[in-house]
């Protein structure tokens, strides 16, 4: 009940989305520290979605918890003209330390982490997507989720993997309350995952064999290297779908990986194949 009711509530808020979320003025937001080992919010996006961006930038500043950093990483190859490629919408939130970087890669949905997570590596990054609006605990349960489990990755909703169909993506369960750091748990990268200091970097940044394995797949590649280092996942308590911005939704990853192209599974059945996820399980 508590799900179908927070589903309904969330229909309604993204039809009226662009009624009732409108730019704070800046001096009503407060400035990011800049610090290099606290928080690290990371997302990318890409022209589709550019115009719309500032919805999810704006949810982000008005956290309970503030990020010390958020980093969007956008890629030359999209944005070639820098910064007069990006609409004055989203640029409004530079003085207030949004930091907008150009890869001269563009690695899709991995651009999402890799660069956060190369230049950071004492912080904590918590990756987000480009076409949601987050509630305003998103970062403080995450924060507090990392606190009682320290070393895991920590996401607010998250996957069961099924081991009858290790395979069958969409046999896995998505989680409705806490769930303990488990090899099982799979972070769902829309909601909000926090991935903790310290990890193995090179394998979390091997960009060719992600290329090769997982190019459309972010989520079930970090999960493949989280196995392959030992690194468990833990899933947060019952947490409502992030609003989503529905004018981003003419280009999405999550049809692509989910529809009738099935990609998932045949990335997953790959990651699995290379790294014998299932023994390892």
């Amino acid at each position: 009940m508590r799900k179908f009711l927070s589903n309904i509530v969330r229909s309604a808020k993204e039809v009226t989305l662009p009624l009732w979320v409108k730019p704070m003025k800046n001096s009503a937001h407060g400035k990011l520290s800049g610090k290099e080992d606290g928080t690290v919010v990371s997302l990318t996006s890409f022209p589709a979605r550019i115009d719309g961006l500032w919805i999810t930038v704006e949810s982000l500043f008005r956290q309970t918890c503030l990020p010390d950093r958020i980093i969007i990483a956008l890629t030359e190859e999209e944005f070639p003209h820098k910064l007069d490629d990006v609409p004055a919408s989203l640029k409004k939130y530079i003085p207030l330390g949004v930091e907008i970087i150009f890869l001269p890669y563009n690695l899709r949905c991995h651009n999402k982490y890799l660069y956060a997570l190369q230049t950071f590596p004492k912080a904590s990054v918590i990756t987000v997507d480009d076409d949601c609006y987050y509630r305003k605990d998103t970062l403080q349960r995450l924060l507090s989720l990392s606190t009682k489990y320290p070393g895991a990755v920590c996401c607010n909703i998250g996957a069961v993997i099924d081991p009858t169909h290790f395979h069958e993506y969409a046999f896995w369960k998505k989680s409705s309350s806490e769930r303990e750091p488990d090899h099982r748990n799979v972070a769902l990268g829309f909601a909000g995952v926090l991935y903790p200091a310290g990890l193995p970097l090179d394998s979390f940044c091997d960009m060719e064999r992600a290329k090769a394995l997982a190019p459309t797949a972010d989520d079930l590649w970090l999960k493949a290297v989280e196995i392959t280092n030992g690194i468990k996942v833990a899933c947060g308590p019952f947490f409502p779908k992030p609003i989503t911005v529905k004018s981003s939704q003419k280009v999405s990853l999550r049809k692509i990986n989910k529809g009738t192209e099935n990609r998932n599974d045949k990335q997953w059945k790959a990651l699995d194949g290379h790294f014998s996820l299932k023994e390892k399980i």
